[in-house]
């Protein structure tokens, strides 16, 4: 099967059918379903902190070789880093003009736990969906992983690979965020309770 793309949505339909074919060969779905966007494979959180930050020095309106020159990046490595600070609602491009979203200008102005502040954004993105509803109980990046590729989410076609890019994006985001706890020892995941329930 091939990898899907970045930002990749599924068609209402698709995503009923493979709902459908997971419900007739399994008794128990693990998760309910996934959610309808994936986060960049490669992305960190500083790559993301950065972008929110020169953006904003810029001013309100940036142009994306403009903003690639202040970053010393070039087009094609900016485009990841834009797409999931996009996605995270930091920032907003229209006709390949950048600017800071409402919660980008927040973020920026966080001093501290500032990936606190997109934690519900990254529960409607993937992989964090499917760990945070599996994480009731302690799981490995691998098990993440294979639920995934069961609805066809897939971030590399060599499963060693795909389960390194989820570990990767489970590590750099979910723990900062507050989502998950990280046990070196065992390598599994947990959910962090939430402080409000």
């Amino acid at each position: 099967m091939p990898s899907l793309t970045m930002k990749t949505r599924f068609t209402h339909s698709y995503r009923e059918e493979m709902i459908e074919t997971k419900r007739k060969n399994s008794v128990d779905i693990s998760v309910e379903e996934p959610a309808l966007i994936m986060m960049p494979a490669h992305v960190r959180t500083g790559q993301v902190m950065g972008l929110v930050d020169v953006t904003a020095e810029l001013g309100t309106l940036t142009d994306l070789s403009h903003l690639a020159d202040e970053l010393g990046d070039d087009i094609d490595t900016l485009l990841p880093i834009l797409d999931t600070a996009e996605m995270l609602g930091l920032v907003e491009v229209k006709k390949g003009i950048v600017s800071l979203t409402l919660l980008g200008s927040r973020f920026h102005k966080t001093p501290r736990n500032k990936i606190h502040l997109i934690r519900e954004q990254l529960l409607k993105l993937e992989p964090f969906k499917t760990a945070y509803d599996l994480g009731a109980h302690p799981l490995s990046s691998e098990e993440v992983a294979r639920n995934l590729s069961d609805y066809g989410i897939i971030w590399h076609h060599e499963p060693e690979l795909n389960e390194a890019a989820v570990q990767g994006l489970l590590v750099h985001w979910s723990i900062y965020a507050g989502l998950l706890k990280y046990n070196g020892k065992t390598g599994k995941f947990q959910r962090i309770k939430d402080q409000h329930q």
